[in-house]
């Protein structure tokens, strides 16, 4: 009776510890799952910089914060810049938190590398996703290949 009930209990955790993305991999990477990973990404902050910044080169974003994560930091030099013909590697997360004229940020654009190639998303903090990484990325891509980009990002080039 006793090794019964052991049974059940190590069954019982088994299964409420399965995640959905042992079941579908693809869901570690939707818009939602992505928001959480923005959340939960910290405060690395571009340069070091955590002051609002300007767009510039014509930015659709408004005023921003660009943040990224352990492993996309990781990849930048001293000076907070990606080598010249250098790469992100995968699971880098870069964050553009956008601002209003209060200080209050209205969504967070972001790019995150997975498998060699950007997933591109815009989603507000209240979950309402503005840019799916489901869609094509050209929209994005057609600014972010403009010259001085290196590996897409061109925050390196302007400022």
């Amino acid at each position: 009776m006793k090794y019964l009930i052991v049974f059940f209990i190590t069954l019982s955790v088994l299964f409420s510890c399965t995640k959905k993305v042992a079941k579908d991999p693809t869901l570690a990477y939707s818009d939602l799952a992505l928001l959480d990973s923005i959340n939960n990404a910290g405060s690395n902050y571009y340069k070091n910089n955590p002051n609002i910044l300007a767009p510039a080169g014509g930015s659709p974003h408004g005023n921003f914060k660009l943040r990224f994560n352990k492993i996309g930091l990781n990849a930048l030099t001293n000076s907070g810049k990606l080598p010249v013909g250098g790469t992100m590697p995968d699971g880098s997360l870069i964050v553009k938190d956008v601002y209003d004229g209060n200080a209050n940020i209205t969504l967070h654009a972001f790019m995150y590398k997975k498998s060699g190639s950007w997933l591109w998303g815009e989603i507000k903090p209240n979950k309402e996703v503005l840019y799916s990484v489901t869609k094509n990325p050209s929209t994005c891509t057609g600014c972010h290949s403009q010259p001085g980009n290196i590996d897409l990002v061109v925050s390196f080039n302007l400022h």
